[in-house]
């Protein structure tokens, strides 16, 4: 650490060490450092971001994320700044990243609404914008240019073709850890009507997809997202899908009617349609609205047996309510679907 983070110090001290309570798959750890006992002496914070043993999507690869994060340091995309990489296992049990620490809040999607630029709807409405510019520049990203992205996605396939590769990859792998307990027919059924309804399109209308885009993974700081967070999901996707996920009903639940907490959805798609110059079809829209539903309830099923079956994470024992809240949604989002009645 101190060679690669700051080598002109003579020694190091630790003066913090902070685990952040959000997130049920990599650790991340806030640093503080000092170089000596001085009350003066120079200090440096970073972050620590550690792969787990157990979780919702095994198998972890900090190193993608770094990579994935590296790259979009040089486009308008904003992340903090990529620091280190350690592949050691010995050093502290796992690999790790090591990113710059960069000053801001994460707003949280429970608690938002008592946030007084929430409450104030000309500051929301520029939270939404500003929300959507991002998810904009992301999508302008050249992501041909992440080589273990490209890799990850592998040749040209239309969107019909990598959706039903995403979906059958969920099922296999929760009829392997779900091995003996009780099965979950809704899961099945939605499993099944994903893969039948899934939308198709060209291999060269795809774009960087975050994974997990909504209020909770950004910085915000003087109206402005200062860096996303919480990389591992990146993928290959349509446009729609990051767009589907930010409008995923149980991340709105207090206000039904406002995306991502933030916008009605004509408000909401109207400033996406100007930041991107896309026109949304809101059929599709729906559709990967159901889906982020969909792997929603893969990951809880994925990260119950974790805890149930080995000393995980027990925040993942609230997947047991959170599992019957989100596959009532999925039927009632598929209802409304299959019924023209739009996002719900």
């Amino acid at each position: 650490m101190n060679e690669t983070l700051v080598p002109d110090w003579d020694t190091v001290r630790f003066v913090s060490l902070d685990r952040t309570s959000g997130g049920v798959s990599y650790e991340t750890w806030i640093i503080d450092i000092a170089e000596g006992e001085a009350p003066d002496a120079r200090r440096f914070t970073f972050v620590l971001r550690r792969e787990p043993l157990r979780g919702p999507l095994e198998p972890y690869n900090v190193l993608f994320e770094a990579e994935v994060i590296d790259r979009l340091g040089a486009t308008a995309v904003p992340v903090a700044p990529l620091l280190a990489t350690c592949e050691d296992r010995s050093i502290i049990g796992r690999r790790f990243s090591v990113l710059g620490f960069v000053e801001g809040e994460v707003p949280d999607y429970r608690s938002i609404t008592t946030r007084e630029d929430w409450q104030d709807e000309g500051r929301r409405r520029v939270m939404t914008t500003e929300f959507l510019r991002v998810l904009a520049e992301i999508q302008r990203v050249d992501w041909t240019q992440i080589p273990s992205l490209a890799a990850a996605h592998g040749g040209p396939v239309t969107e019909r073709e990598r959706l039903h590769r995403l979906i059958d990859a969920m099922e296999s792998a929760s009829d392997r850890a779900m091995a003996g307990w009780v099965p979950l027919p809704i899961f099945r059924d939605a499993v099944r009507w994903c893969r039948d309804n899934a939308p198709d399109g060209p291999p060269e209308g795809m774009v960087l997809h975050h994974g997990d885009y909504k209020i909770g993974n950004w910085l915000w700081k003087d109206d402005t997202i200062q860096a996303i967070l919480d990389w591992e999901g990146a993928m290959v996707a349509d446009p729609l899908q990051d767009l589907g996920y930010a409008c995923h009903p149980a991340m709105r639940e207090s206000h039904p009617e406002l995306m991502a907490m933030l916008a009605p959805i004509d408000e909401f798609l109207a400033i996406y349609e100007e930041q991107t110059g896309r026109t949304v079809d809101r059929q599709r829209l729906h559709y990967y609205v159901i889906y982020a539903m969909l792997f929603h309830t893969y990951t809880l099923l994925m990260g119950l047996p974790s805890i149930v079956e080995w000393d995980g994470d027990m925040r993942m024992a609230t997947g047991y309510a959170k599992l019957n809240q989100v596959t009532r949604m999925l039927v009632d989002q598929i209802e409304a679907y299959e019924e023209g009645r739009g996002v719900l």
